[in-house]
């Protein structure tokens, strides 16, 4: 096959809670308004992947791949879903946003060996407003900043120069050559994403001997500890009382993620890093009908029961 008939491809990776997510929507949206076709492949931590189903009925294909890591375990199926997806809709591009756990070389390679695929750039997202450099992090975080064509620093509104500067030092550190790009709310443009160069990506991908794919990844996610769990319901939740649980969330879990039906009436997204919990208006065509959270941290079954309680006891208290 030749490359005029392979489909352009960009991995999206970055640790849990980046932003990743936020960015490809709007890049997926200028897509569109170009008029091309995208598709979009999401894989997720848990049984749950609460973009994907947001993204239902929008102007573009979602699939998830849940439960486990599209470079070691999800292999064939994700090899699946793209023969279909080209198959059906014989996109323009496709977008791939890994789990935050993902290592971006196995990714690269997995784009790589697909036959009727182009790797179009591996791009890394890195939160600026809650990063405090790579020593407490995994190898494979280290690896998401080393292995990348380019690196997109997400939430750079809410920090300081000299905040900026301190990042831009811990990248350096272990990336001296990737170029960095700054995306204010979630927002930059297309044209620095799609179209690069990849000989970046390759060149490191030769340098650290995983051209043949020589390394185990197996179960990598697990072994970082990081895991998850949902809870949901079709009672009306206080939002008051959501937000004092959500704010005091055992320090193990650092992510929490969904969409709330609250006893006033209203629906909104639940977006919250660490401590930080973030509430949203829906898009219209979003219609939330009962409540979903998808908790996210490192050993969640030692405090899952712990959370579930509290969220449960809510509900107990709502229907008094």
């Amino acid at each position: 096959m030749s490359l005029v008939n392979l489909t352009p491809t960009t991995v999206f990776t970055g640790f849990l809670g980046s932003g990743k997510t936020t960015i490809i929507s709007s890049l997926i949206q200028e897509l569109i308004d170009s008029g091309l076709k995208p598709a979009y492949i999401k894989n997720e931590i848990g049984e749950t992947d609460i973009d994907a189903e947001l993204f239902r009925g929008k102007n573009f294909i979602a699939q998830e791949l849940l439960n486990g890591c599209i470079c070691c375990t999800l292999v064939g199926p994700f090899f699946s879903a793209i023969d279909e997806i080209i198959a059906t809709i014989k996109p323009d591009r496709i977008i791939i946003e890994s789990a935050g756990t993902a290592d971006p070389a196995s990714l690269a390679l997995m784009v790589e060996q697909h036959p009727k695929l182009l790797r179009d750039g591996v791009i890394g997202v890195i939160d600026v407003l809650n990063f405090t450099g790579y020593g407490n992090l995994s190898g494979v975080a280290q690896q998401q900043a080393k292995l990348t064509d380019l690196l997109i620093f997400n939430k750079i509104e809410q920090v300081s120069l000299e905040q900026k500067k301190k990042i831009v030092g811990y990248v350096r550190e272990l990336n001296q050559y990737s170029p960095i790009i700054e995306a204010p709310a979630g927002k930059v443009s297309s044209e620095l994403i799609f179209g690069l160069d990849t000989a970046q990506t390759q060149r490191l991908l030769e340098d650290t001997g995983r051209s043949n794919h020589e390394h185990d990844h197996s179960e990598h996610a697990h072994q970082d500890g990081i895991d998850a769990f949902t809870f949901a319901t079709e009672q009306l939740l206080d939002k008051k009382e959501l937000q004092k649980t959500l704010s005091t969330l055992p320090n193990n879990i650092f992510r929490v993620k969904g969409y709330a039906r609250f006893s006033d009436g209203t629906s909104q997204l639940v977006n919250g890093v660490y401590k930080r919990i973030e509430y949203f208006q829906p898009e219209k065509e979003q219609k939330i009908l009962s409540t979903k959270l998808v908790f996210i941290g490192y050993h969640t079954a030692e405090t899952q029961s712990q959370v579930l309680a509290l969220l449960n006891n809510q509900n107990h208290q709502n229907l008094d």
